[in-house]
């Protein structure tokens, strides 16, 4: 079958900057994830709170 979506080594970090007594930080919000849609398939992201899947 033929590949309608496909993601390779997807990565996603955001700096986020120190407060006062802080200095600024990377967060990694999406680390590595790779993916393929075949034609006729469906593919559902699931996870916690917080782990990235509207970063994806």
């Amino acid at each position: 079958m033929s590949k309608v979506v496909e993601g390779k080594d997807i990565k996603r970090d955001y700096h986020v900057g120190g407060g006062l007594f802080r200095g600024a930080r990377t967060v990694h919000a999406v680390k590595g994830v790779s993916f393929s849609v075949e034609k006729g398939k469906t593919l559902a992201i699931v996870g916690e709170s917080g782990c990235g899947k509207s970063t994806l």
